[in-house]
């Protein structure tokens, strides 16, 4: 398998979602990396070397560098562990993100759990916030107190340091946020709880979900600690784009990545070869799809403001402005290099209005009743009961207040056409 990430360090983006990380096909010359379906492959005295040290076989005491337990990672003999569609995403996305290395898994929530597996160790806390998808709450909130004991301190007190001792400060495991989160679109204050974590817990990696943002919009690398922290993707959204992909990134420093491989690997959160294909395939339009779901975005969110007071809606969106922008953040807001989210409230209204509205966008077929995100089409769906129907975070939130909260994934249409049927939708139900 030819590639050399290292030739396209240096190129700009486009390039490297096209071509770095792909396999050259030896045996036809195929201008795009084949589907390989097998499970198993050849096996050879290299790889019973380092399974042999991998299980420590012929001595207990014996400890992998991250260099061999990286070799033995992308040794592919069996599907479950590596497979070559695979290994080319894992070799794409580090040049994207600016890290040494990336696991991909079969889920989003694939990619998250066996991160935060990987932290664990014992530890007592994690910093986190209910500004997350739901399923990502449920597992930090109540799975991983259920099954590991482990307490949240909220980030807001986090960054008070009113929990602050040195014995505290070493029994986090994690902080975990997202970059832009589900569905309020807040934009998290990264750059001071870098601050606050290199003061009070240096060794505690940030992982960050940027599923929302992309690298094209936002490398949190160019921010965090690459040699620490952590960055992943639901790569079923934006990543793939199309609506046809489950699967989850994370990317990292070696050392982290290799232990993330671990537990995804011991729980079985392997990447099928014809996903990884579809991902990959996906990866190369990445940025051209962003520039049109940012432009998108911006004409609907504009229009979306012109009518606010006529259909009585409350805009959820950083260029809003109902939450802070963080420092690092704001160059971002001035560009409109924000995805194609837009949350809002018809207020007066309820979830049964909010039904009928998202049923009058899917007849029109340009805005579909559906969940997701992400992908080339506009879906519409409702928090409430949907990516957020838990009532304990539902409270943490304050949802519970927005009776007919719908989240907005903006797609690569023509924007006059998503603004009509918009328009048509509200005037029906608002009347």
């Amino acid at each position: 398998m030819a590639s050399d990430n290292g030739d396209f360090r240096k190129t700009g983006i486009g390039t490297k979602l096209v071509h770095s990380g792909e396999i050259e096909d030896e045996s036809f010359k195929a201008a795009v990396t084949p589907i390989y379906r097998a499970t198993t492959y050849a096996s050879d005295e290299e790889l019973y070397s380092l399974i042999k040290r991998h299980g420590k076989t012929e001595d207990p005491h014996v400890e992998m560098t991250d260099e061999e337990l990286k070799a033995f990672r992308y040794k592919i003999f069996y599907a479950r562990g590596a497979n070559p569609n695979v290994v080319a995403v894992q070799r794409k996305m580090p040049t994207l993100e600016g890290c040494d290395d990336a696991v991909a898994a079969s889920s989003g929530m694939g990619a998250i759990s066996s991160t935060l597996l990987s932290l664990i160790k014992g530890k007592k806390y994690i910093v986190s916030t209910p500004h997350v998808y739901g399923v990502t709450y449920s597992f930090i909130f109540n799975e991983m107190r259920e099954m590991f004991g482990m307490k949240v301190i909220p980030t807001d007190v986090f960054l008070s340091k009113k929990w602050v001792n040195k014995a505290d400060g070493q029994e986090i495991a994690a902080i975990y946020i997202e970059t832009l989160s589900n569905p309020f679109l807040v934009i998290p204050p990264l750059d001071e709880i870098m601050r606050v974590r290199d003061e009070l817990c240096p060794g505690t990696p940030i992982v960050v979900d940027n599923t929302f943002l992309t690298p094209v919009n936002f490398m949190p690398f160019t921010l965090l600690d690459p040699t620490r922290d952590l960055v992943l993707h639901s790569a079923t959204k934006y990543l793939a784009g199309h609506s046809d992909v489950i699967g989850g990134i994370v990317c990292g420093p070696l050392g982290r990545i290799n232990q993330v491989w671990e537990k995804m690997a011991a729980y079985g959160c392997c990447l099928d070869a014809e996903t990884a294909y579809y991902l990959e395939r996906g990866l190369k339009t990445l940025h051209v799809r962003m520039e049109r779901h940012n432009q998108n975005m911006l004409e609907v969110y504009q229009y979306l403001v012109s009518v606010s007071e006529k259909f009585r809606l409350k805009i959820f969106h950083p260029l809003r402005g109902q939450y802070p922008i963080p420092d690092f953040a704001k160059s971002l807001v001035e560009q409109g290099k924000l995805g194609g989210m837009i949350t809002f409230n018809i207020d007066g209204k309820d979830e049964e209005h909010g039904i009928q509205l998202m049923k009058v966008l899917h007849r029109t077929r340009v805005v579909k009743h559906a969940t997701s995100l992400g992908g080339v089409e506009s879906l519409i769906s409702m928090p409430y009961n949907m990516s957020q129907p838990t009532w304990n975070q539902q409270e943490a939130l304050g949802l519970k207040r927005f009776r007919c909260l719908l989240r907005l994934s903006i797609g690569i249409e023509d924007v006059k056409d998503i603004i009509g049927v918009l328009d048509q939708a509200l005037s029906e139900i608002c009347k």
